[in-house]
């Protein structure tokens, strides 16, 4: 038997886990000290047993939790020998977890991924830079240096000017939804080909339609050019530093 844990919240927050069935059809309670308290359930096992509906069941209480107050999601497998270890980590990380709480308060993560809107990328990138066409012609080893597939070689002037292409779409876009985010981040993940890039967006909630209103209005602008897409809103995941909770 040990403990599992799916995030922290403020002490005070309105969490209601009546008829909320966790990992391993447990229902969940809250272990607090000072302002933080760990949002937890019993585990049946000592050491972590990986099942596919315990990974689910992990993802549907964030929401849930996210839905009721803010919260500092944890990722699917982190357990503790008893409650006595949850208590030390709250009081060993106190200080750290109230800052991180009071800066997502009361914001949601969003995520807007951009892609081009062509079927043919290497017809659109010479339609707007002709001088390419001349890098379709060159054979290496009996084989174009530009093509789409993995196992193919790609010209270097090709994905020279396709970066620039996609650095400036994604700060034209960056400048349509930034200034309605407290905070935003561009994936760093390469973004291959037709995508173009991606955004995680911390938003107020009292921001959101503002937000979507924003993604419309750069959609409406750049539309011919980009299809664009967004999801959320989800538990704030990339903006929570959860790396610096010290479990021992």
């Amino acid at each position: 038997m040990s403990i599992y844990l799916y995030g922290f919240t403020f002490s005070g927050a309105p969490h209601d886990f009546e008829d909320l069935q966790g990992v391993d059809d447990r229902g969940l309670f809250m272990v607090t000290f000072g302002d933080v308290s760990a949002i937890v359930s019993s585990y049946g096992y000592d050491t972590l047993h990986i099942r596919g509906k315990d990974i689910f069941a992990h993802q549907q209480m964030i929401r849930f939790l996210m839905d009721q107050a803010s919260i500092v999601p944890l990722e699917f497998g982190l357990t503790l020998k008893n409650l006595a270890a949850v208590e030390d980590v709250l009081v060993k990380n106190q200080e750290h977890l109230r800052i991180e709480l009071h800066r997502i308060y009361n914001k949601v993560e969003m995520e807007v991924a951009l892609r081009f809107a062509t079927n043919d990328l290497f017809e659109y990138m010479v339609g707007k830079y002709p001088y390419l066409m001349e890098e379709k012609a060159k054979i290496v080893n009996g084989r174009l240096l530009y093509y789409l597939g993995d196992r193919a070689r790609k010209c270097d002037k090709f994905e020279k000017i396709l970066k620039k292409e996609k650095d400036f779409y994604a700060s034209k876009v960056d400048e349509f939804i930034g200034p309605w985010c407290a905070e935003i981040a561009r994936s760093r993940l390469i973004q291959r080909d037709h995508a173009v890039a991606t955004f995680n967006c911390l938003v107020n909630r009292e921001r959101l339609k503002v937000f979507e209103r924003s993604i419309c209005e750069a959609a409406e602008l750049l539309g011919g050019d980009l299809l664009f897409s967004f999801n959320g809103p989800w538990a704030p995941q990339h903006f929570c530093n959860v790396s610096k909770i010290a479990y021992a």
